[in-house]
């Protein structure tokens, strides 16, 4: 069981909100009411402390929703032995199962959630997770919440949403792997603000044979001018750091903070907020949360969450500072284009996550939505081979970074 509700001193969201990290922290939990310790934050990075939360398992809070420009709860649980946890029914919730395997029981339903797959939990809705030894979920928890019916979503699924030439949801370039669970039609959580967010899945691969930055470095180059980010990292491998840019911003002769090692037990933040006192204004708009991850001998494998939530239209731009474009500069014909052609794969999704966590896939396999599924799967191997086949090409060995995320076409 969880530990008991208990008041918090009105100073203590004070002391959180200057940073000061020399002394420990308790806060009580809105979305759970349970007592929980606050992560340190070190220039950008929360690095996780984990404490006690439960029988079986241990909890490392990471944002609270009450200092957090989103205004969402965000934390890890990792089981070291058999355990049960509930999240509160007062919020909704983003659960993921990022290792080992979780047992869901929600309306008398019994459910298996496998690694790599994410579930929305709306308002009102009693939900238990029972996990063994070795399993770790993430957790985000939501006040504001627009969705009503609970969604499970299964990357076997997401990452058949494809046709001709077009990804949808599972977006493969030379840089990274982008699972887009979560996106701003999807009916899930909002900020604070009132903006829907996005829930997404992210690899980004080694930077070698990347464009340079200023400094010479192969680097991923990114500037959220439009939103803010968290990056919970979970699967690291190789020397991995991100740096953040200091304002004022410039094409020439930026200044940098230092590069910060990311590990398997951090998160980075990209947490200056619209209308903030780091936001820079610039004819070309507002600027803010410039910043570049290196990644040399291995991969960064992250989930991470988008306010406002990106479209899925977007794209960044190779070797520039890029952003998702802002709603409002999206062609609204494109955009129904694109919401047309993910509604009918996001009922496929849907309904075969729900079916194989219910043990009953078998029974979708002579349906539309399978053999949907199987198209899409198709299409998306097709565009995969295609932009290996041009990455060899070019000679660079790009595509060999991207040999262990290609997607089989049998769909295993």
């Amino acid at each position: 069981m969880d530990a008991p509700r208990a008041a918090v001193p009105d100073d203590l969201f004070v002391l959180v909100a200057q940073g000061n990290a020399s002394r420990q922290h308790y806060w009580c939990c809105r979305a759970t009411g349970s007592l929980l310790t606050l992560c340190r934050p070190m220039s950008g990075i929360i690095r996780n402390e984990w404490r006690a939360g439960g029988v079986g398992y241990e909890r490392a809070v990471i944002i609270d929703a009450t200092t957090a420009p989103e205004g969402l709860d965000v934390e890890r649980l990792r089981f070291t032995g058999a355990g049960q946890w509930s999240p509160g029914e007062q919020a909704g919730h983003f659960v993921s199962v990022l290792e080992g395997s979780a047992r869901l029981r929600i309306a008398g339903a019994d459910l298996v959630l496998a690694r790599d797959v994410h579930v929305f939990i709306p308002l009102g809705a009693s939900v238990t997770f029972e996990c063994d030894a070795g399993s770790e979920l993430a957790h985000v928890a939501s006040t504001r919440v627009r969705g009503e019916r609970f969604l499970v979503r299964d990357e076997r699924f997401v990452r058949a949403c494809a046709e001709a030439e077009h990804s949808l949801r599972w977006t493969l370039t030379p840089q990274y792997l982008s699972r887009r669970v979560f996106l701003h039609h999807d009916p899930t959580l909002l900020s604070k603000s009132g903006d829907p967010v996005s829930w997404f899945h992210t690899t980004m691969f080694d930077t070698e044979g990347l464009l340079p930055n200023q400094d010479g470095e192969a680097v991923f180059k990114m500037s959220y001018n439009s939103r803010t980010e968290f990056n919970l990292c979970y699967d690291v491998k190789g020397d991995a750091r991100v740096r953040f840019a200091e304002h004022p911003y410039r094409d020439d002769g930026q200044l940098w903070g230092p590069w910060l090692v990311i590990d398997g037990d951090s998160t980075y933040r990209l947490d200056e907020a619209r209308g903030g006192p780091e936001e820079e204004r610039a004819p070309s708009g507002t600027l803010r949360n410039k910043h570049e991850v290196y990644a040399l001998g291995g991969h960064v494998t992250l989930v991470c969450l988008f306010d406002p939530a990106p479209t899925g239209v977007e794209r960044h731009r190779p070797g520039e500072y890029s952003d998702y474009e802002p709603l409002g500069n999206i062609p609204r014909e494109h955009l129904a284009r694109h919401l047309d052609a993910c509604k009918k794969f996001d009922e496929m999704i849907d309904v075969l996550s729900l079916a194989k966590a219910r043990g009953a896939l078998e029974e979708q396999r002579q349906t539309e939505l399978y053999r949907l599924y199987e198209a899409g799967l198709s299409a998306q191997h097709k565009i995969e081979s295609e932009l290996c086949a041009k990455l060899r090409s070019e000679g660079l060995g790009r595509e060999r970074a991207l040999a262990t995320w290609l997607v089989s076409p049998e769909g295993s």
